[in-house]
């Protein structure tokens, strides 16, 4: 993985902020572990997901 940039990051950066907009408010975790992210994944790109995930909900 390469979490400062690349391709990969920002596809599973996207993929994960769609992925906390699916559940909601409240998305924990456990929720982005039932969809398929691993424990990494979700601590090296849960912050960017996070902030990308509230942009698109303020922007909808």
């Amino acid at each position: 993985m390469q979490p400062n940039g690349g391709i990969h990051s920002r596809n599973t950066i996207n993929r994960m902020a769609e992925a906390m907009r699916s559940v909601g408010d409240g998305c924990t975790k456990e929720d982005l572990l039932l969809k398929g992210f691993t424990e990494r994944q979700v601590y090296i790109f849960g912050p960017k997901a996070t902030e990308l995930a509230t942009i698109m909900a303020r922007a909808a």
